[in-house]
C-alpha cells in the first residue's frame, strides 16, 4: 500500500484540489482532511 501526505503550511496553496485530484484517480483509496480550520475536501469530492 502506498501512502501519500500533502501538506504545506501556508493557505491557498491547492492541497485541497491536489488531494481530490488523486482520490478521482483510485476508486479504493482513504482521504483525511485534516484541516482544523477549514476543512472542505467533502465538498469538492461529495462523499455518499
Amino acid at each position: 500500500m502506498m501512502e501519500v501526505a500533502i501538506l504545506s503550511g501556508k493557505g491557498g496553496t491547492g492541497k485541497t484540489c491536489l488531494s481530490a485530484a488523486l482520490a478521482t484517480i483510485k476508486n479504493e483509496m482513504v482521504i483525511a482532511d485534516c484541516d482544523v480550520d477549514a476543512a472542505n475536501l467533502h465538498l469538492i469530492l461529495q462523499p455518499e
